[in-house]
Parts: structure tokens; sequence; C-alpha cells
């Protein structure tokens, strides 16, 4: 897939294929929006396919209060989604203030169709963009029909009655309902870090743990211990994941994202990995004692190869 940073860099084609929008989390209805865009390129002929998104998210920008978004997806995740969706190139756009005060019909006849060659737009059922979002479905209909860009409305992916979204992903996750998130996500949601160096108590207990330090704007599930997979380049590893301040011990004013791999030895510092959670396991406790913690350990790492079978 190639990526094209910067509306400067953008080329024309005639014929384009195009979506827009943020992506956050790439879940099943944003799949479905990818998968109709690759079949309408093929079944018009078009030639690409194109994802239009932003960087950094707009609502880092946007946002009124002090809190910061916390992302399902980075912008280097969003990609590899991208890609292995089978898209043919993703335009990212610095989304600043000032960009946000672009109009809906500007960004749409300046970018979008003279800039980028788009001749059908693929969006999803809520759609909106420009300043104000003030470009929703019904608005972009009239201004494409004016350049002659057809437009598809995918509609809305459901799951036992309720509409996929990211807030309601954001919701499951932070109430430690994984298994929810990951049915409307589609496929596991991975922490992506790298590993660095920890008290080493989990040495000490004889479970070696890898601390995973991910990007502050990335969404921590609700605190607990998880079963999952530690992805270390091409080799995975069951894992035992946990998430919290650790109160048996000296509890940490930071968050601590420990993985503790099953069948591995050697050392990960400063590598990537990548954590997937498929289940949560049970709350953080503080044990009255290390020796009771470390019972409760073992019995998390049965469970874990438990599930995995």
């Amino acid at each position: 897939m190639k990526i094209t940073h910067g509306i400067e860099q953008i080329k024309f084609a005639k014929l384009t294929a195009t979506t827009l929008g943020s992506y956050d989390g790439l879940h099943l209805g944003h799949r479905d929006i990818l998968q109709t865009l690759i079949n309408r390129k093929t079944d018009s002929g078009y030639s690409r396919s194109v994802v239009v998104t932003f960087d950094p998210h707009p609502q880092e920008i946007l946002r009124k209060n002090n809190t910061d978004i916390q992302l399902l997806t980075t912008i280097e995740e969003r990609l590899e989604l991208f890609a292995s969706a089978g898209i043919d190139e993703t335009v990212i756009i610095a989304f600043t203030k000032e960009f946000s005060e672009t109009t809906y019909r500007d960004f749409f006849n300046n970018i979008l169709v003279d800039k980028l060659g788009t001749r059908e737009m693929i969006v999803g059922h809520d759609h909106a963009f420009g300043k104000n979002r003030e470009g929703d479905i019904a608005h972009l209909k009239i201004l494409a029909a004016e350049r002659e860009v057809a437009v598809t409305e995918v509609p809305p992916h459901r799951i036992a009655n309720e509409t996929i979204s990211s807030t309601k992903i954001r919701h499951y996750l932070l109430g430690g309902d994984i298994q929810i998130a990951n049915s409307y996500l589609g496929r596991k949601y991975s922490l992506t870090g790298v590993v660095v160096s920890g008290d080493k108590l989990g040495r000490t207990l004889g479970f070696p743990t890898a601390n995973v330090k991910i990007p502050a704007n990335k969404l921590i599930p609700k605190d607990g211990i998880y079963a999952g997979i530690a992805s270390h380049q091409t080799n995975d590893y069951l894992a035992a994941i946990s998430i919290g301040t650790r109160p048996t011990v000296t509890e940490s004013p930071n968050r601590i994202i420990e993985a503790a791999l099953l069948d591995f030895s050697g050392d990960l510092y400063d590598e990537q990995i990548r954590l997937s959670l498929s289940d949560y396991l049970r709350d953080q406790i503080k044990f009255a004692s290390l020796e009771e913690l470390k019972g409760q350990i073992e019995q998390d790492i049965e469970l874990v190869k438990e599930l995995s079978e």
C-alpha cells in the first residue's frame, strides 16, 4: 500500500474511489466501508482505492476540555489494517486547528475531486466532514452531484441489534468486557509498545515479565489480569497480561502493563511487542503476601493455557 503524507504530496489519478474518515478502531462497520470501497473499484474499473485519514485524530485538536482522547488504534496500527484490507493508497492529512476551519465544500472540491481525482465516495451511514461537521450525507450528495461524483452509503453494522461504534467499543474495553469489544472489532484488541526495564519482581517470583510502554494516547482497558497473545517479530506466545498499579507490591502512581510470556526465555528489552487481549480473567487484587501472589499467578497461567485449548 502506498502512503502519502500531506495534501501537497497527493498525486492526481482519474477515476479514484475514495473514503474519508478517522477510522479509529477499524471495527466491523469500518471494514464494511473498506470492503465496499474495494468492491466498487473492481466493479466500476476505477484506477485506485484511497483512504483519506487524519493524524493527529481530529478530537485531539478540537476537544475543548483538557482530557486526552483515548485511541483504539494509533496511526501506525491504522495503516497496517488499511494495508491488510487491500487498500491501494492512504493519504494522511495533518489535522491542525487551522485545517479544521476548512469547509466541507472546499475540502470536497479542492482536495478530494480536483487534487485526488475522486469519482466515487464511499461513506458510512453517519458520515460528516468539514468545519463543524457540516458535510453530512445529505449535503455531500448535493455537492457530489454538482461534480458528477457518485456517492455510496454503507449501512451500519449491527450485532444483537446494537450498532457498532468506536464509542461503544471504548465503553466495553473500559468495563473489562473484552470479548464484546473484540467481537465488534473483528479481532483481538491489542497494545503495541516497547519493552522497558522494571523492578524484576516477576523474575524473583519465578515468572519473568515484560513491561510494555505504549503510546500515551492509546486506550488502556480496565485494570485486571487478561489472557492473550504476545507477539514479537514472527513469534506468538501465550501470555498472562497484567494491567494496573500492582497494589500487592509498592503501588505505582502510574498504570503498568506487563506480560508473562509462556514458553519464552530471553531478553526483550528495547524490543517492540504486541499484546492481544482475548479474555478477562480477574480483577486486580491486593494479596496479603508475595507468596499468595505467586500462587495466584500460577493459577492465572494455568487458566491461560486452558482457554487456549
